[in-house]
């Protein structure tokens, strides 16, 4: 959100009534209040929610993100049930995709609340074909990136706040929260995070919407402002309890200055980030590597966290809350996030059982849900041994650790996390937006010349193929050149796979050798696209008719990359639109010497084969990709940071079965020595 003013008239195309298809039947599900009434029956009942139940039983509680089926039918009571029953803390999950209905066996199960964040959207949106539907739609109206972001999101938001508002309605506001974060790049800009804050409540419009606004320094007036004007805030990114301590001080000064004489509906919750403070600090201990030192590792988050709801305890207790009280005021609850371990030697539950107590929220991503719901155990603990954490924090400063530097540390690291996960996602769909344009332009040019096609063979758009004995003829103010052209961008595929890329769906996904039958396989096992014209055999997208290469000699190339195994993800060498012809950009290109060993294997050998002014089409295999899994040793490398991500995500992930990769080549000049 650069520029609220300009996102001030979204619109979103999707309205909430498409959320609530009168044709499906009504189904009933049971949730159990905190005094044994029915809370979720009627609503969802009357709500006529679609609820996708492919699955012959529930066999796992976490979303899959998809737009396939939901996750199957809801379960039995859990200790979820017990842990805000018996205890009062209330648990949320921290995940949100398509399609949200995956959200009804949770609620069943006992989740009360949503959370989400950049990191979470952009891998719900970018992994996930759910979202092409709204999102084509957006482009084709003619929203711009930013703006049609902010309206898948707001969707899923919706959404998701009326699966929850029974629970929000039955605890009269105290409960049943759905959050979503103002732009990360308000993180030091104050007024731009009160009006983004002004600007989400408005389009989101549901009651039970939290707004989240970092805990930056810049940031706490923006808390208070919004607030003040009577807007719930998820504040988020707190790692200290000095800037806990102003975090609770922004929402009493906000609560005072609102002028409201009914304070009830204004609530907040403050996140306090738990698993993180523990990865910093261990590593800070292990530098020091005393035995003192090592045996405080994996203590320092619940140790801070347990002393942050003594400082609850503290300020919303005296005459200043209590006349706050009188208006209707619900105290700030503390929300534990950052719940799931990031040190395999941990239990799995170590960042929710030990701060389990009245009053607070925990959220928890599928690893740490799945973990407490089969073996928590529920029980007061959050301030069972203050006395104990305070041991720890000192012992902690004693050593040398300086708790204003980690809260510091972590929430510029937090922030930044987010802001990346924001651009990379951006550049995402703007990837996505080129190629549907295009292939709009591409669609409207083929439906204008179709009629004058005679074909023997096939025409195949949006996935590779070739097409045999295609003839053009001249018509409707076609030469015959220029139909030769619109013909050979299909029959070569060299613009509409881009789209879908070879063997990333079906029953080819995942192996780890792909071959394809209109590829040729060389000795090395390196793939290139065959193609046909007029029946005679093409062995590039372009031929081209200039020498080839020679060993010493420098070449210059324009290259696309996609990773096959990994949704077919681009990881481009520059911005650009992508497929169609490489021509008519005035961009930087990539120069490598013949011979020189400075690019992978596949790209040495595919430029030998090429003749100046060829485009060819490349399959590679693990073996002639980059050595040691690694972009950085050899070329070519993603000069943008979507296509850094994408690419090092398949060559570093060990989990993925296929790190097949296929490029697109053109050689654009040969130098000689």
């Amino acid at each position: 959100m650069g520029s609220i003013s300009k996102l001030s008239n979204l619109n979103p195309t999707y309205s909430p009534s498409t959320f609530n298809p009168k044709s499906c039947q009504p189904t009933v599900f049971l949730i159990k209040g905190f005094n044994g009434k029915t809370v979720f029956d009627q609503r969802v009942s009357s709500s006529r929610l679609t609820l996708r139940n492919n699955h012959a039983s529930w066999g796992s509680l976490a979303v899959r993100c998809s737009s396939l089926a939901g996750n199957g039918s809801p379960t039995k009571r859990t200790v979820l049930h017990d842990l805000y029953e018996k205890e009062g803390q209330s648990p949320w999950y921290d995940n949100l995709c398509r399609p949200v209905t995956d959200l009804v066996p949770l609620i069943a199960s006992g989740v009360r609340g949503v959370t989400s964040n950049p990191a979470i959207f952009q891998k719900a949106i970018s992994t996930s074909n759910a979202y092409n539907e709204q999102f084509r739609e957006l482009v084709q109206a003619g929203k711009d990136i930013e703006s049609a972001y902010w309206e898948l999101v707001v969707k899923d938001i919706q959404d998701a706040c009326e699966l929850f508002e029974p629970i929000y309605n039955e605890t009269d506001g105290g409960d049943g929260y759905v959050s979503v974060e103002v732009s990360p790049r308000l993180a030091d800009d104050t007024v731009g995070t009160v009006e983004a804050a002004k600007w989400l409540r408005k389009v989101v419009d549901r009651p039970n919407v939290y707004i989240k606004i970092p805990a930056t320094a810049e940031c706490v007036p923006s808390i208070k402002e919004v607030i003040s004007l009577g807007i719930s805030v998820n504040v988020t990114l707190i790692f200290s309890l000095a800037r806990y301590e102003a975090v609770i001080d922004a929402y009493l000064d906000g609560l005072e200055a609102s002028g409201l004489s009914d304070l009830s509906r204004v609530t907040s919750v403050a996140s306090f980030f738990v698993s993180r403070v523990d990865t910093l600090v261990d590593k800070m201990l292990e530098k020091i590597g005393t035995p003192e030192a090592l045996d405080l590792r994996g203590k320092a988050a619940n140790a801070q966290a347990a002393l942050a709801y003594k400082l609850y305890q503290k300020k919303f207790s005296g005459p200043r809350w209590e006349a706050l009280v009188k208006k209707g005021a619900k105290k700030q609850r503390l929300l534990w996030a950052s719940t799931s371990v990031k040190n395999p030697a941990y239990s799995d539950t170590l960042y929710v059982a030990p701060l389990i107590g009245p009053d607070t929220v925990s959220t928890m991503p599928d690893q740490a849900l799945q973990a407490f719901i089969d073996h928590g155990a529920v029980s007061r603990t959050i301030d069972s041994n203050v006395s104990e954490a305070e041991g720890i924090y000192s012992a902690l400063e004693k050593l040398g650790i300086d708790w204003g530097y980690v809260g510091s540390q972590l929430e510029l690291e937090g922030v930044d996390s987010f802001k990346k996960s924001f651009d990379s996602l951006l550049d995402s769909l703007q990837e996505k937006a080129n190629s549907l344009k295009l292939v709009s332009q591409q669609s409207k040019e083929l439906n204008f010349g179709m009629a004058s096609i005679s074909a023997a063979g096939s025409l195949s758009v949006g996935k590779v193929n070739y097409c045999a004995n295609v003839r053009p003829k001249p018509s409707r103010g076609f030469s015959e050149p220029a139909m030769r052209r619109i013909v050979g961008r299909y029959s070569n595929a060299s613009s509409s796979s881009r789209i879908c890329v070879p063997a990333i769906r079906g029953k080819d996904y995942g192996k780890t050798k792909m071959r394809y039958q209109d590829y040729t396989e060389t000795e090395s096992g390196l793939q290139y696209k065959v193609t046909y014209w007029d029946g005679h055999l093409v062995q590039d997208l372009r031929v081209g008719s200039g020498p080839t290469p020679k060993v010493g000699e420098t070449v210059v190339v324009d290259w696309d990359g996609y990773t096959i195994g990994y949704y077919g993800r681009i990881f481009e060498a520059r911005n650009k639109t992508k497929g169609g012809s490489f021509e008519g950009e005035d961009k930087e290109f990539y120069k490598f010497r013949v011979g020189s060993q400075q690019v992978i294997p596949a790209f040495e050998e595919a430029i030998a084969g090429m003749a100046l002014g060829g485009i060819r089409r490349i399959v590679v295999p693990p073996e002639l990709g980059y050595p040691d899994n690694d972009y950085n040793k050899s070329g070519p490398r993603p000069t943008t940071f979507s296509g850094q991500r994408a690419l090092d995500f398949v060559l570093r992930n060990q989990g993925l079965i296929d790190k097949t990769l296929l490029f697109d080549i053109e050689l654009l000049k040969i130098i000689p020595n």
